[in-house]
C-alpha cells in the first residue's frame, strides 16, 4: 500500500454530534494531506458503540512519531471534542498487506 510501513490508530467517543465531528472532518482534510510521510487517512466509525477512529498509514516509524508528537495532534483533543476517558491511541508496524503490489 504506496510503502506504508507505520500505523497509528487513534479512537475515541466525542461530546460533538456525528454530524459536527463529519463537519470537522471534512474542514481538516486539507491540513492532514500535508502532514509529512501521511500516505493515507481513514476515518471510521463503530456502528455499535458510536466510537469513531482516525487511522492512519504513514511512510516510516519516524513520520509517525513526528505527527503524534505536532502542534496538530495535540488540537485533535480539543477539536474533535474527545472524551478523555475514551481515547485509546495504538501504534503498528507494517507486517504483511494483501493485495500490495510492488512496482517493478
Amino acid at each position: 500500500m504506496k510503502n506504508a510501513k507505520s500505523v497509528l490508530s487513534v479512537k475515541f467517543k466525542s461530546n460533538h454530534s456525528p454530524e459536527k465531528l463529519m463537519q470537522i472532518c471534512h474542514e481538516d482534510l486539507d491540513i492532514f494531506r500535508n502532514v509529512p510521510g501521511l500516505i493515507e487517512k481513514y476515518y471510521i466509525g463503530e456502528e455499535g458503540t458510536g466510537a469513531i477512529s482516525g487511522i492512519y498509514l504513514f511512510e516510516t516509524q519516524s513520520a509517525r512519531s513526528d505527527f503524534w508528537t505536532s502542534e496538530l495532534a495535540a488540537t485533535i483533543p480539543e477539536r474533535y471534542a474527545v472524551i478523555p476517558e475514551t481515547l485509546r491511541v495504538e501504534e503498528y508496524e507494517m507486517a504483511i498487506v494483501l493485495n500490495d503490489k510492488v512496482s517493478a
